[in-house]
Protein backbone atom coordinates (compact mmCIF):
# COMPACT_ATOMS: atom_id res chain seq x y z
CA UNK A 1 0.00 0.00 0.00
CA UNK A 2 1.22 3.57 -0.88
CA UNK A 3 -0.32 6.99 0.34
CA UNK A 4 0.27 10.03 -1.13
CA UNK A 5 -0.62 13.66 0.62
CA UNK A 6 -1.84 15.98 -1.05
CA UNK A 7 -2.90 19.65 -0.70
CA UNK A 8 -5.21 21.84 -2.42
CA UNK A 9 -4.90 26.04 -2.97
CA UNK A 10 -8.61 25.92 -2.36
CA UNK A 11 -10.56 25.84 0.71
CA UNK A 12 -13.27 22.85 0.32
CA UNK A 13 -16.65 22.68 1.87
CA UNK A 14 -17.58 20.10 3.50
CA UNK A 15 -20.20 18.80 0.65
CA UNK A 16 -17.33 19.43 -1.08
CA UNK A 17 -14.71 17.41 0.20
CA UNK A 18 -17.28 14.40 0.31
CA UNK A 19 -18.14 14.99 -3.56
CA UNK A 20 -14.32 14.64 -4.22
CA UNK A 21 -14.08 11.75 -2.29
CA UNK A 22 -16.68 10.11 -3.71
CA UNK A 23 -15.27 10.99 -7.19
CA UNK A 24 -11.28 9.95 -6.06
CA UNK A 25 -12.52 6.54 -5.00
CA UNK A 26 -14.08 5.64 -8.49
CA UNK A 27 -10.36 5.71 -9.92
CA UNK A 28 -8.95 2.18 -10.10
CA UNK A 29 -5.98 1.36 -7.31
CA UNK A 30 -7.34 4.03 -4.44
CA UNK A 31 -8.34 1.84 -1.53
CA UNK A 32 -8.61 4.34 0.94
CA UNK A 33 -9.24 9.03 1.39
CA UNK A 34 -8.73 10.16 4.24
CA UNK A 35 -9.92 13.74 4.42
CA UNK A 36 -11.02 16.22 7.49
CA UNK A 37 -13.68 19.10 7.51
CA UNK A 38 -10.81 20.33 10.11
CA UNK A 39 -8.19 20.61 7.21
CA UNK A 40 -10.08 21.36 4.12
CA UNK A 41 -6.86 21.71 1.99
CA UNK A 42 -5.08 18.53 2.40
CA UNK A 43 -6.03 14.96 2.72
CA UNK A 44 -4.46 11.48 2.51
CA UNK A 45 -5.38 9.04 -1.06
CA UNK A 46 -4.36 5.62 -0.11
CA UNK A 47 -3.68 3.22 -3.16
CA UNK A 48 -2.49 -0.08 -3.98
CA UNK A 49 0.60 -0.43 -6.35
CA UNK A 50 0.80 1.28 -9.46
CA UNK A 51 2.80 3.08 -11.05
CA UNK A 52 0.32 5.99 -12.47
CA UNK A 53 -2.19 6.47 -9.94
CA UNK A 54 -0.67 9.38 -8.36
CA UNK A 55 -0.59 11.54 -11.69
CA UNK A 56 -4.19 9.69 -12.16
CA UNK A 57 -5.44 11.74 -8.94
CA UNK A 58 -3.49 14.91 -10.30
CA UNK A 59 -5.14 14.78 -13.41
CA UNK A 60 -8.65 14.09 -11.88
CA UNK A 61 -8.15 16.94 -9.51
CA UNK A 62 -7.44 19.18 -12.45
CA UNK A 63 -10.24 18.10 -13.95
CA UNK A 64 -12.28 19.39 -11.11
CA UNK A 65 -10.72 22.91 -11.18
CA UNK A 66 -8.54 22.54 -8.75
CA UNK A 67 -5.04 23.22 -7.89
CA UNK A 68 -2.93 20.70 -6.23
CA UNK A 69 0.32 19.44 -5.15
CA UNK A 70 1.62 16.53 -3.61
CA UNK A 71 3.01 17.26 -0.39
CA UNK A 72 4.64 13.68 -0.06
CA UNK A 73 4.59 10.21 -0.80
Amino acid sequence: MHTIHVHVDETLTNNQLVALRKKLMSIPHITDISMSPNDPNDFLVDFEEAHNTPITVMHELHQQGLHPDIVSC
